[in-house]
């Protein structure tokens, strides 16, 4: 085993086969023999797609068509890093009253607690511990009825069979609604926060499948599906340009806005159902639908169209399988080699959808919003280090940033304001390295040293003065405060 993971952290290629030393491992066979295959609906058999800082997770349908369903396991989620909101805050709470002081070396050094009191504070500790939280950004769905024009339930669906193409990057999926068949493709740009589906089925121009888009208001929740749909009040959404075949709605949460453009191939209608509650209906057997989500609002310029999107994902995701190293447990004998081998090949996948963003990711990633949907600096570790091992650099190095840029004063403002010298990392944290108030959290200090063990897989890996500049300031000031700390 120490052989072994010396020769991957070295970006080496590595077979148990014992007849040839050195043999090239076909990777195309190693990755699409581990595909993920569901063959019924499955609340803990949701797949994902995405970019790494934007990920869309889907049902067997190959959309987000059962919410509700799979609100019990792991939910169907549409979340970005820049998709972040807060609720009101009219008593204008401080993030000070969360602060109680602990003596613990001869001076006082406030702490951002869990106040439970029923005072103040603990209302101000509440709301900052909740605020900001990550926000799903809607759900695109099929819009399946049966012959009355009733919804069609989970259980209605026959024949399904759906596969993640890991080597595509593409989800490919099949189901009956009676005796309608229906195939669903779905992918993600590899550089935009954009999803592109195609449908084909009868049951389009039959008016029993359609397509929708649908918006809840945030929960705020600790670990759930990020949506509550029994608020429509408290948020709007309006299309505010549409064309024969786009549509962009403004969507407004208290102080977020953001928009999603469709765009689909053919004729077809985009109407509103209800609020938050769009269909779109096609008039052709095979429809194909772009979905843009952006912070900005967009140009009525045409998005990417699917067959551009399913060519660029392929080619993106066949670079990733092709660059750094690969382990091929095929010709092993032992029976556990075949379980590890899918471990290995669908965590490089998943981290790789959902952690290679500019900042650090969340404690399950882009697809489960645990913790508020929060940095968790804690768990950047699991996410993140193994991408140098395996010789893909760059994919850590995005997220590095963040400890260099917009954390850096975030993170000495805290470690100044406890009287240690240098910088703290927080267990729970936001985009901007502030403390999430923790009766457990704002206490714990092993995730301090991650930077620095992850600025040093770097440099081994590229042994240059280059590199020692980059991260000299921030492994510096992150090792003051582990030295002042004691």
């Amino acid at each position: 085993m120490k052989k072994l993971l010396v020769l991957l952290a070295a970006g080496a290629v590595v077979s148990c086969s014992s007849e040839e030393e050195n043999t090239s491992i076909d990777r195309q066979a190693l990755v699409t023999r581990n595909n993920i295959r569901v063959e019924k609906l499955d609340p803990l058999a949701s797949v994902s797609v995405g970019n790494g800082r934007f990920a869309f997770t889907v049902d067997g349908t190959g959309l987000q068509t059962f919410p509700d369903f799979y609100h019990p396991g792991v939910p169907l989620g549409t979340f970005s890093e820049w998709g972040w909101h807060a609720f009101p805050n009219p008593e204008n709470l401080t993030h000070d009253e969360t602060l109680r002081n602990y003596n613990f070396r001869g001076w006082e050094e406030p702490y951002s607690i869990e106040y439970k009191d029923g005072s103040r504070n603990a209302e101000a500790s509440k709301w900052f511990r909740v605020n900001p939280h990550r926000m799903h950004l809607g759900y695109l769905g099929l819009e399946l009825t049966d012959s009355s024009g009733n919804p069609v339930a989970p259980e209605a669906l026959g024949s399904i069979a759906q596969i993640t193409d890991l080597w595509n990057g593409n989800i490919e999926s099949s189901f009956t609604v009676g005796d309608t068949f229906v195939e669903v493709q779905t992918a993600c740009s590899p550089e935009q926060d954009l999803i592109a589906a195609r449908v084909k089925s009868p049951g389009l121009t039959a008016g029993n499948v359609k397509l929708n888009l649908r918006f809840g208001y945030p929960t705020g929740g600790h670990s759930d599906n990020a949506t509550d749909w029994s608020q429509p009040e408290k948020h709007s959404t309006k299309i505010v340009e549409q064309g024969d075949n786009f549509a962009i709605l403004e969507r407004k949460l208290d102080e977020t806005t953001y928009y999603v453009k469709a765009q689909w191939s053919g004729n077809a209608s985009l109407s509103e159902k209800q609020a938050h509650y769009f269909v779109l209906s096609p008039e052709s057997d095979e429809v194909s639908v772009s979905v843009l989500y952006t912070d900005e609002k967009p140009s009525t310029q045409a998005l990417t169209a699917f067959p551009d999107v399913l060519q660029a994902a392929s080619g993106h995701w066949q670079d990733f399988w092709m660059s750094g190293a690969a382990v091929d447990f095929s010709a092993c004998t032992d029976p556990r080699a075949a379980e590890l081998e899918r471990r290995v090949v669908l965590s490089q996948y998943l981290t790789a959808i959902q952690n290679t963003q500019g900042v650090p990711p969340a404690e399950s990633g882009l697809t489960y919003n645990t913790w508020f949907g929060r940095p968790h600096l804690e768990m950047h570790w699991w996410h993140g280090v193994h991408f140098p091992l395996w010789g893909r650099d760059n994919l850590l190095e995005k997220s590095l940033a963040w400890y260099e840029n917009a954390a850096f004063e975030g993170a000495r403002k805290i470690a100044e304001r406890q009287q240690f010298d240098g910088v703290r990392w927080m267990k729970m944290t936001d985009n901007w390295a502030n403390e999430a108030p923790s009766s457990v959290g704002s206490f714990l200090i092993w995730q301090q040293p991650h930077i620095i063990y992850f600025a040093e897989l770097l440099y081994r890996n590229n042994p240059s003065p280059v590199v020692l500049e980059k991260y000299k300031d921030v492994v510096l000031e992150t090792a003051k405060f582990m030295g002042s700390f004691p």
